[in-house]
Formats: C-alpha cells, structure tokens, sequence
C-alpha cells in the first residue's frame, strides 16, 4: 500500500513537472519538436544533394531505373525534401508541408525498400506518425486562432470536437511506438534490460495516454542521450558514418514526435480522458 501511495506521489509530481515544461517552453517547445521531426528529411536531402552521381547510379544499377527515370526520381526527393521542410519550419502551408512529406516517405518506401525490410518499414511507419502529429498540432493552432478572432469580433463558437483530430493524435503515438522498438538494445547485459524495460514501461504509458506528458518528455531525453552515445557519427568513416548518421537522424525525428506529444498531451481518446468519467 505504501509502495503504491509512493508510485502515485511520484506520478503526480512527473506529471506536474511536465506541465510546467510546457507552460514555461510553449513558445519554443513546438519549434523545437517540428526541427527534430524533419531533421531525417532535411539529412536525407543533403546526402542527396552531396552524393548525387552516386544516387543516380544507385537507382541504374540496382533499380533498373533509365537515367532519365533516376534523374527525375532524385529531383522529386531533393527538392520535395527542402520544399516540405521549409514550410513546415516556417508555419507556412503545414498541411500541404505534411502531405508532401508524407508523400515521399511512401515514395521512398515504395522504390527503395527491396527487398522490403522490417526495420526499414517500422522507421518509414514512425515518421508517418510524426507527420501526424505535426498535422494535429497545426490544425489545433489554426482552430484556436479562429476561436480568439472569433471572440473578438463577438462571433458565437461552436466547440465541436473532431473525431478525425483525436484518431489522427492517437494513430500518430502508435506509429511512433514503431521506431522506438527499432532502438531497442539487442543485447542483454544489465544495463540494456533496465534501459530496455524503462524505455517500454514509458512508451506504453505514451500508448494508453496516461500520464503522458511527463513519460514523453522523459522518454525523450532518455533517446537524446542513447542517440548522441550510440549513433556518434561523426567520428565515423567510410560506411558506417551513413549507417550511423542515417540512425542518428531518424532517432532524432522520433525524438520531435515526442515533443510533439509532450505539447499536445494525451488528446481525447486516452485514459487520462476516461478517468474523468469514472
């Protein structure tokens, strides 16, 4: 009974500090979480732009794809990379920045992955839960703007609740749960099964939408560090540093879908929310 009234205390005090992070960070937070999202977008294209004989080659070679259909391939990808990161970075058009983003990862998952790769699917998965999120939040922002112009100008608001926002939010927390099994340790010393069974007792509080906001927020400082540890990159060479790179980015876009869940909250369809209708 004690040990449980400790657990509860403990609880409360996580998700109280949660709260105050994203009372205090609310101007930043949401930046900072769209940054981390499409970094893995922003990285792909670069090594695009930075090794793009050897991409076209690639797409020849191994894809049986003409020059011309590797040419226009590796064009769509670069540019439609930039174009969606740039709107979504700068708040314009975030639901069309969403929709191409979403695009290409569908694209990529299409023409790259063959054979297809389980690894390789679960990651694609979690950014198209990150995407999600992204979109969640954009039309959230835009909805409370009507709302204050609306209160303004004396208009009368209609607090209708979006079914499709809460199923997007709630797919959205599943897909990232994908990308967070890919990073599991796969060895058993001590260390990696207390790192192991923490890591996954935070991501199913983060599924079930109970104390959310503190388990996110301590899943992704917990990621931070494994990532900057484990996928070091830049001491690197040859293979490895694009294997580690590719690792540390994609690890780093899971890392701003957590911090998307951190400003969102647990959203309707979640424990939380059912626990106040007990």
């Amino acid at each position: 009974m004690e040990v449980t009234k400790m657990w509860t205390d403990w609880l409360t005090r996580a998700e109280d500090m949660g709260d105050e992070v994203v009372r205090r960070s609310r101007l930043v937070l949401p930046t900072v979480a769209r940054l981390c999202l499409v970094a893995t977008f922003f990285e792909d294209a670069l090594r695009m732009w930075c090794q793009w004989e050897d991409q076209i080659s690639f797409l020849q070679i191994h894809l049986n794809f003409s020059w011309g259909g590797a040419f226009l391939s590796g064009q769509v990808n670069l540019l439609g990379q930039l174009v969606g990161c740039g709107l979504v970075l700068f708040r314009v058009w975030t639901n069309m920045a969403v929709a191409l983003l979403v695009g290409l990862v569908l694209f990529q998952l299409h023409v790259y992955s063959v054979p297809l790769q389980l690894e390789q699917m679960l990651r694609n998965f979690s950014l198209l839960g990150g995407l999600l999120l992204l979109l969640v939040e954009a039309n959230d922002e835009a909805a409370s703007s009507c709302r204050i112009y609306g209160a303004r100008a004396g208009l009368p608001l209609l607090e209708e609740p979006r079914r499709s926002q809460h199923l997007m939010q709630l797919t959205g927390r599943i897909l990232l749960a994908l990308m967070y099994l890919t990073v599991l340790q796969q060895y058993f010393g001590l260390a990696a099964v207390v790192l192991n069974s923490f890591g996954l007792l935070l991501m199913t509080l983060i599924l079930l939408g109970y104390r959310t906001r503190p388990a996110a927020l301590l899943l992704a400082i917990i990621l931070s560090i494994w990532n900057m540890s484990v996928n070091s990159w830049w001491f690197a060479e040859g293979l490895e540093r694009d294997y580690l790179k590719y690792n540390c980015f994609h690890t780093l876009s899971v890392v701003g879908g957590l911090l998307m869940v951190v400003v969102l909250g647990p959203g309707e369809v979640s424990l939380e929310q059912y626990k106040k209708h007990w």
